[in-house]
């Protein structure tokens, strides 16, 4: 009798701490009372105290479970929801005791062994996906240089008979204005406006070109707030006033310098100048700012003009994105400013965003950050 129940005690000890297979003791409501280290390892501790039917991944109809318990001994393949949250199948045997029912399962080598030959498989094709995806992405890539490299021929090749259209023009008018008929004088306007336009297309296909080729270089020096806007205070007055809208200045007094690359962020407000001129009616005003906050320059352009959705500002920054709104002289673009801006402005270390309402005009504003230690 003590040798029996030393064995007994032995084998309860080996199921309950140390064997590979399931074990879980249900109580009289078919909910787990208790769980070997198995089980726990499998299912985890919130396993406990919830219904044996919870633990399972139930496939149609849930199973009888009074009629599994009347077949004690007799294998059931039941599924199982893990911890891990990767389902588990095993080969269930219930027996009766006292106070419920002890359940034992044992894991079903033969569909783990299919679900290995399923894993290997899907391993292979994501291999092969992924070189695909690598394959396809260094045709892009080549794609991508092959059309920057094409933009930047055909705008270098166009720059120079559009620029000297538009000198031509700028020599006639003054020279032989009052000896033109109004029609024709009427004519050469119009090609200089023309022109004008496609000169600022041009150039900006060939900013965008060098950019996403990845040759932006930066020239940095010490320079204020002031001395940035002062580089670009004539051609804002300019275009302003040929559109009869008044400009607010609203700059700082603090002298503090920081390395930037001037003429790079002269060109960032210069296109956002233009945009704001574009979207402003005659008579309204156009307001540019620079202020510190800490230690972070802040640059801003607003304008009253009809405003812009959410939905077009998610499209504002990104190259040959443009938003619904329309310019209000007809102005031309083809959505390269902001995306110019963006990525100066992002070399910089910095930051571009728009403040707008529908109706109630937008505010642009970029910020560069002193570098560490400056």
């Amino acid at each position: 009798m003590i040798e029996t129940a030393v064995m007994n005690s032995a084998m309860r000890a080996y199921l309950w701490e140390t064997a590979p297979i399931v074990a879980l003791k249900l109580d009289l409501n078919d909910c787990v009372a208790d769980a070997n280290a198995a089980a726990l390892r499998l299912l985890g501790k919130k396993s406990l105290q919830q219904p044996f039917l919870d633990q399972l991944v139930i496939f149609g109809s849930p199973p009888d479970l009074k009629k599994l318990f009347e077949q004690p001994g007799t294998e059931h393949l039941l599924t199982l929801k893990t911890a891990s949250d990767t389902p588990e199948s095993l080969h269930f045997r219930f027996f009766p005791l006292p106070q419920g029912t002890l359940v034992l399962g044992c894991p079903d080598f033969g569909e783990q062994e299919r679900l290995c030959y399923q894993v290997l498989d899907l391993n292979r094709e994501l291999n092969d996906r992924t070189r695909e995806l690598h394959q396809i992405n260094a045709e892009l890539q080549a794609l991508n240089k092959l059309k920057n490299e094409f933009l930047g021929m055909a705008a270098h090749d166009l720059r120079s008979p559009t620029a000297s259209i538009l000198t031509y023009g700028e020599n006639i008018l003054p020279q032989a204005d009052n000896q033109l008929p109004d029609d024709v004088r009427d004519y050469v306007k119009f090609c200089q406006k023309t022109a004008e336009g496609m000169l600022h297309i041009i150039e900006g296909f060939l900013d965008v070109s060098i950019i996403e080729s990845g040759e932006l270089r930066l020239n940095l020096a010490p320079a204020s707030a002031k001395e940035i806007l002062a580089g670009v205070d004539p051609m804002i007055r300019l275009v302003t006033a040929n559109k009869q809208l008044t400009l607010v200045m609203d700059t700082t007094n603090d002298s503090r310098t920081l390395p930037v690359d001037s003429a790079k962020l002269q060109q960032v407000l210069i296109n956002l100048v233009n945009n704001a001129v574009g979207h402003s009616q005659p008579g309204r005003s156009i307001g540019i700012s620079a202020k510190w906050e800490t230690d972070t320059l802040i640059f801003g352009v607003k304008d009253e003009g009809q405003g812009i959705s959410p939905e077009d500002q998610a499209l504002l920054f990104k190259t040959y994105g443009r938003a619904d709104n329309h310019k209000t002289a007809g102005e031309r673009s083809v959505g390269l400013g902001l995306a110019i801006a963006s990525k100066v402005v992002q070399a910089h270390k910095g930051r571009i965003w728009v403040e707008s309402v529908p109706g109630a005009g937008a505010t642009f504003r970029f910020s560069i950050p002193a570098p560490p230690g400056h």
